[in-house]
């Protein structure tokens, strides 16, 4: 589902989650996407809202809740119908503009366009509203620069996908910080939440009643630099990966982004 993600916007999800559960909500709402949003992508909302803009949103948020029920991180939390919604209309957004991502700019055009949504009236208090959101956000250079977004930048193929050399820069730059080692890629055990629908990683809370526990549910993983799937069938490019015992990289990547990153060659440095 969030192959298109950028690492922002992936972070977006990841914080709203979060937002959700600190405010003991049992779904992701608007408004915790858009909590998620002034956490994580603060060069996006800072161009379109006031400078004290996110304080207000979230003094409105934390008053309209009352008070909280925290609820525990390990449980995964499902999305609501509206932000369901909110991810459909980001991808549109990201069509309409011709990206082939889809960016934390355009979760903010999705937040809008649901609008009746909590999100999307804060926003419009804050003076943010769709047209001139559009308007702007069309005129930005891409935040991860894929595909189209970056005519004339050299490209870079990775899997038969065109990156730019932008975009592989911010998603990759990290990667020499850590020790990947190579692993066979196989399906976690994940933990069914039977009353909300979400999942959980954390099997030590399988109850076998509410939290349900499944053998091998989690069935592929995308490479965090190229988004390609490993998983448990197909060729050795699928099956196998590297790992520094949180996130995954496929062997391409792991061969053109850490070997050579660590042979002093940058492998973002013309087209390939």
């Amino acid at each position: 589902m969030f192959e298109r993600y950028t690492e922002k916007a992936r972070r977006v999800i990841f914080f709203a989650r979060y937002e959700a559960s600190q405010f003991g909500s049992p779904y992701i709402e608007t408004e915790h996407l858009l909590l998620g949003l002034l956490r994580e992508s603060k060069a996006v909302t800072s161009k379109l809202l006031k400078p004290d803009s996110d304080f207000v949103i979230r003094k409105k948020i934390e008053s309209h809740y009352g008070e909280r029920t925290t609820m525990s991180t390990s449980v995964d939390l499902p999305l609501s119908n509206e932000s369901k919604r909110v991810l459909a209309y980001a991808a549109e957004e990201a069509e309409r503009l011709d990206h082939k991502h889809i960016g934390s700019e355009h979760l903010l055009l999705g937040l809008l366009r649901e609008k009746k949504s909590s999100a999307a009236l804060l926003l419009n208090e804050e003076g943010v509203k769709l047209a001139q959101a559009r308007e702007q956000i069309g005129s930005w250079p891409a935040e991860a620069g894929l595909g189209s977004h970056s005519v004339g930048a050299p490209a870079l193929e990775i899997h038969g996908r065109a990156f730019s050399q932008g975009y592989i820069r911010v998603v990759a730059k990290d990667v020499g910080d850590f020790v990947w080692v190579r692993r066979k890629w196989k399906p976690l055990d994940i933990v069914i939440d039977n009353e909300q629908g979400g999942i959980c990683f954390d099997v030590s809370v399988a109850d076998g009643k509410r939290y349900q526990l499944q053998p091998g549910g989690w069935t592929k993983e995308p490479c965090a630099i190229c988004g390609w799937d490993l998983q448990a069938d197909g060729g050795t490019d699928r099956t196998e990966g590297f790992t520094n015992g949180r996130r995954w990289i496929c062997s391409e990547c792991h061969h053109r982004f850490v070997e050579q990153k660590s042979g002093g060659s940058d492998p973002t440095a013309g087209s390939t």
